[in-house]
């Protein structure tokens, strides 16, 4: 039986991600806890651009958000 080593790769106070020995990555966020491969991390990392962007955008150029 092969044992999973985990090492953190960041830790910050609202979420955890890590990296198993044998490469999945442990993304906790909260008490929720997702187990993705690498093309599943990629992918999410995408979607979370292009979702923040808009955002981001805004909050450089001083304006406030409209809700």
């Amino acid at each position: 039986m092969a044992s999973h080593v985990r090492t953190t790769l960041v830790q910050r106070p609202d979420c955890r991600i890590e990296r198993c020995s044998c490469g999945v990555y442990h993304v906790s966020i909260g008490a929720v806890t997702l187990r993705l491969g690498a093309a599943q991390v990629a992918s999410v990392f995408e979607a979370l651009g292009h979702a923040l962007a808009p955002t981001v955008a805004a909050d450089e150029d001083g304006d406030p958000r409209v809700h």
